[in-house]
């Protein structure tokens, strides 16, 4: 089985919960081998340590998410497929990104972005903002993104793994409950906010 692909069955969602986390758990077994090298992890600790502090993010990370730990569903898992610009920068959560990206599930069915092989030429970028939140209203990202995106630098490229309790937990209109997200995900620019007074961190 690729990284990529889940094993066919006749019903594309059967036993889809029980799927979704055998999977991610066969990415993270992948990613702390890393034997291509091209493999980062990054824990998210406002899951992690969820009841220690609110906004962001809890308390210090002090364990080291390349050893196996009782769940994989508190980190992202990144293949790099191509570097960031040496000069690029990385995102600050004050910030907002300009991305490419296409979505997908384990069965291979894209539920957003763009369709076929990225071509910058063809496909748009979206621009979207890092501090936007789920009742925000319009676009907002899931905490996946943020966790992922603020150790990306521009113009790097990654196959980005993103567990459920990362991602839609429990299902929207795009997606089913307890699905693991695979991402194909292109930092194209970073912006920053216009003026001094935005560059406070929001917290819940």
């Amino acid at each position: 089985m690729s990284c990529a692909e889940d094993t066919a069955v006749e019903d594309p969602y059967a036993n889809w919960q029980v799927r979704n986390e055998h999977y991610i758990d066969s990415i993270a077994d992948v990613a702390r081998a890393n034997v291509e090298g091209n493999w980062e992890i990054y824990r998210n600790y406002k899951v992690q340590n969820a009841n220690s502090l609110p906004g962001l993010g809890g308390g210090l990370v002090v364990d080291n998410p390349y050893e196996k730990s009782a769940s994989a569903a508190d980190s992202v898992y990144m293949k790099v497929l191509e570097p960031g610009n040496l000069e690029g920068q990385t995102p600050l959560f004050t910030d907002s990104v300009r991305v490419y990206y296409q979505g997908r599930l384990i069965n291979g069915e894209i539920f957003d972005g763009y369709t076929g092989v990225l071509n910058e030429e063809v496909h748009e970028s979206k621009t979207l903002p890092l501090q936007a939140s789920q009742t925000s209203g319009g676009d907002w990202l899931i905490l996946g993104w943020i966790t992922a995106l603020q150790q990306m630098k521009e113009g790097q490229k990654v196959e980005l793994y993103v567990p459920s309790a990362l991602g839609y937990g429990v299902g929207d209109d795009k997606v089913p409950a307890n699905s693991t997200l695979i991402f194909d995900l292109k930092l194209e620019k970073v912006i920053h906010p216009k003026g001094i007074e935005q560059y406070s961190l929001k917290v819940d």
